[in-house]
């Protein structure tokens, strides 16, 4: 199939079992890595297994870390989507703050990540300079985003339609703009109460943005809908 008929597919916590009723076997090294392959476009029937391990810490002494391991699992999904010439889709799950699990498949092409071969340009360094998103913006749901100068930051609230699980995740790096479109580029990530660079693994999230009456409209095509952003 020559490569502009082509897009790829990506896993994490996936056992990819079948493919259009042929036996493949793609998985990554244990239950929680995850992979890539190349596949025509069009209508494709898939059947997978989804395991997910979870470590925790359960105990701390003077002398002992004491975590402990659970797996969660569920067999034989089948899902027969469509999948457009050049783009990325994937495949993955979790589980939501309710304890219940979701598993999904979202087309990631506005999410660009070197980890899986994309070409990531390096993140535009910081600048002071107000641009057009200058402040805090919040929707309807409490995510926020504060532009200051080229940087940006984001916080996702636990429990709703852009962060199903059960932690805050906050994220920040900077940004550029034009033509309708913002990209964000994600330097770094908050976790254990303090931020860690991201640099390294170079990815970006590349929205849609208009303004309308004073809100921000913000739109990440193929995995969240427009939302609108009230200036805070």
């Amino acid at each position: 199939v020559p490569e502009s008929q082509q897009c790829e597919l990506r896993f994490m916590f996936v056992k990819v079992k079948t493919f259009d009723g042929k036996a493949v076997k793609w998985e990554g090294a244990n239950a929680n890595n995850s992979g890539h392959v190349k596949i025509p476009a069009g209508k494709h029937d898939i059947v997978f297994d989804w395991t997910m391990q979870q470590t925790q810490m359960t105990g701390v002494s003077s002398t002992t870390y004491t975590y402990e391991t659970t797996t969660k699992s569920l067999k034989d999904i089948t899902i027969s989507p469509v999948f457009e010439a050049g783009h990325n889709y994937f495949i993955g799950g979790g589980q939501l703050a309710d304890g219940s699990l979701k598993i999904y498949l979202q087309d990631m092409t506005n999410m660009p990540n070197e980890f899986y071969g994309d070409v990531v340009a390096n993140a535009p360094k910081a600048s002071k300079s107000p641009t057009e998103f200058e402040g805090a913006w919040k929707d309807n749901e409490g995510t926020t985003f504060v532009f200051a100068g080229n940087t940006w930051e984001q916080a996702l609230p636990p429990g709703t339609s852009t962060n199903t699980g059960a932690q805050e995740v906050r994220l920040k790096g900077t940004f550029e703009s034009a033509n309708g479109k913002v990209t964000l580029y994600m330097t770094d990530t908050f976790a254990a109460g303090k931020w860690i660079k991201m640099t390294a693994m170079k990815s970006a999230y590349i929205y849609d943005y208009s303004f309308e009456g004073g809100d921000l409209l913000l739109e990440l095509g193929g995995v969240l809908p427009k939302s609108r952003y009230i200036k805070q």
